[in-house]
Formats: structure tokens, sequence, C-alpha cells
């Protein structure tokens, strides 16, 4: 058994992978937050313990010394990683967490797809925070790492109809409003997992007795036509589809869902920059689609949890599950 600290672990993904971990009943998992603490019972001591460690992320000693203290094995980072100062607590936590004696696991903030290609093929402007954290992660000498690609979260296309700590963004297809827009001629293939599913092959991850680079989580890997068809299927229903080219995607200029548009609206304080903002944030993701970087197929050299533990776990959800959960209570109207 281990000790599992995961950074962030009280956010929107971290909470899952959290609650993954409590789960499997085989660790004691530590939460590295700055929020209130809650008592548990360790399944190595039996003793009750408090999960939750006070943290400071802009002190690089009193990272170590938290994880020296509370014996950590593996590390999990959690952050969102969209900004300068979650980019740079994250590499403290890696300097941390090499030089801490008890840690020999290190799992980065990545939680999406291979960051390090060009442009041409990511057009995602937030990648350079991943590629800084792989840069420290290389120079370390007592870590093992992985990076986990669970690709496109599969909650979206059935947001807000199914449970999920995802907050809403429509991709591709508005299914309330009955309409599809896809990038080049929609034949472009997306990998995706649902996100208590890539929280759990996670946790899984932890009993693999060697890590190589890149595990992934997706169970799903449909066209874009593809998965316009499931949607149409399950409603009973043909959507408005139209297609635009992916220059228009590299230069923001996409076209809007009436679903998106009201997104805009409603969360402000999540787009201040109003609908703009969330344009541009849709448009690199869906060019990132349109150039392959979704694509798992096209991956060479990595683990595939979902084939490596089947048969040894429940089955994860597929795309055509998560479709008919959310919209099949349509399909008579």
């Amino acid at each position: 058994m281990s000790v599992v600290a995961v950074a962030g672990g009280l956010g929107d993904l971290g909470r899952l992978i959290t609650d993954a971990l409590f789960q499997t009943g085989k660790y004691e998992v530590y939460i590295m937050s700055r929020k209130d603490n809650s008592g548990r019972i360790s399944p190595l001591t039996g003793k009750r313990y408090l999960p939750v460690i006070q943290t400071d992320y802009s002190s690089k000693d009193s990272l170590m010394e938290q994880l020296t203290e509370n014996h950590v094995n593996v590390v999990i980072c959690a952050f969102i990683m969209d900004c300068d100062s979650a980019s740079d607590a994250q590499l403290r936590l890696i300097h941390a967490a090499n030089q801490c004696p008890s840690v020999t696991r290190f799992i980065p903030s990545e939680f999406n797809v291979e960051y390090n290609v060009s442009d041409d093929v990511l057009p995602y402007p937030e990648k350079r925070f991943h590629l800084a954290a792989r840069r420290e992660l290389e120079k370390t000498s007592t870590l093992e790492y992985a990076y986990i690609y669970p690709g496109m979260f599969m909650d979206y296309f059935g947001l807000p109809r199914v449970i999920s700590n995802l907050r809403p963004l429509c991709f591709f297809i508005d299914p309330a409003n009955g309409q599809a827009v896809l990038p080049g001629d929609g034949e472009a293939k997306m990998s995706m997992s649902f996100t208590t599913d890539a929280a759990r092959y996670i946790a899984l991850a932890l009993e693999l007795d060697k890590w190589p680079r890149i595990l992934t989580t997706a169970a799903s890997t449909v066209s874009l036509n593809e998965l316009v068809r499931l949607v149409e299927k399950t409603l009973g229903r043909k959507l408005e589809v139209r297609y635009q080219s992916v220059e228009k995607l590299l230069k923001h200029e996409a076209v809007d869902l009436p679903t998106n548009v009201d997104i805009a609206k409603r969360f402000s304080e999540r787009f201040p920059q109003g609908l703009d903002q969330l344009r541009a944030l849709i448009a690199d993701l869906e060019a990132g689609v349109a150039l392959g970087a979704f694509d798992f197929g096209k991956l060479n050299g990595n683990l595939d949890l979902v084939k490596a533990f089947e048969g040894k776990v429940p089955a994860p959800k597929r795309i055509e599950e998560v479709i008919e959960e959310a919209w099949k209570a349509d399909s008579s109207q």
C-alpha cells in the first residue's frame, strides 16, 4: 500500500481522482488544499487521520516538508493549468517531490492529449504550461512519472443531462437546439473518456509495477460525423449540420452554437471577455480535433488502461451510452 497526495484534489477533476483513490480502500490519501479538513480512517494504520494538508504552494521547502512528514509515496497534480501561478505551483511541487525521500512517483496535470506537438497539430496556447512541467520532470533523478491522456471528456456531449463535475461547454454538437457545426469534412476522429472513468483508471494505474511514459483512458473513438449520427439516432430526427474550415477555427472566426452563446451570457465570471473568449477556447480545442491531436490511434508506445484492466474492473462508459442517457428522453418529442 502507498500514501498518495493529490494536489488540487478538491477541484473539478481532482475531486473525482481523490474519490476514486478513496474507493479502492488501498491508499492513505491526502488532499493538498487550502480548504477545511475532515477526518477519515486510514486503510494502512486503521487510525483516524486528517486527509487535507493545508498547503502553501509558494514555498518549495514547505511542500517538501509536508510530503516528508506525511510519508507520501505518490503525488498526483490535478491543477487547472491555465495561468502562470498554477504552472509555477506545479513546478515547485515537482522540485519538492524530487527532493522528498519518500516520493517515488509523480503524475503531472496533463489529463488531455499529447502536448509535445506543434501548433499545426494542437493550437492550444496553454500547452506551454504542461511542457514546462515536462521539462522539469525530465531533470528529476528520483521520480518515475507518466502522462495520463483521457482525450476529450465525453461528459460534454451529455451536459446538462448527465451528472458531471464539468462546467458546461458545447463542442461540435448542440442537441438541445438541433444543430451541429463540424470542421473540414467531419471525418476527424476523437478519442474520449467519461470523467469518473478517467479518475478510476488513474487510481488503477497506481497498481502497475512500471509505468510507460503515456497512459490512456479513452473508451470510445469516433469520427465527428459518426457522433452526429449517434445523436440523430437517439433523438430520432436529423440535426442541422454545417461545416466550417479549419482555417476559420484557427482565426477564431468559428460559427457559434446557440448553447455556447447562452453560456457566455450566463457565466460571465468564467468568461469576463464574453463570447469572444469562449469562442477562442472552443475553436482551439475543436481545431486540435480536426488536426488529429485527439485521435489516439495515432499514438505509439502508450499503454491503454481500458484494455489493460479489461475483465478485471467494471467496463467504462461508451459515448453511445452517454448520448442515450442524456438525449433519449427527447426522442419522442
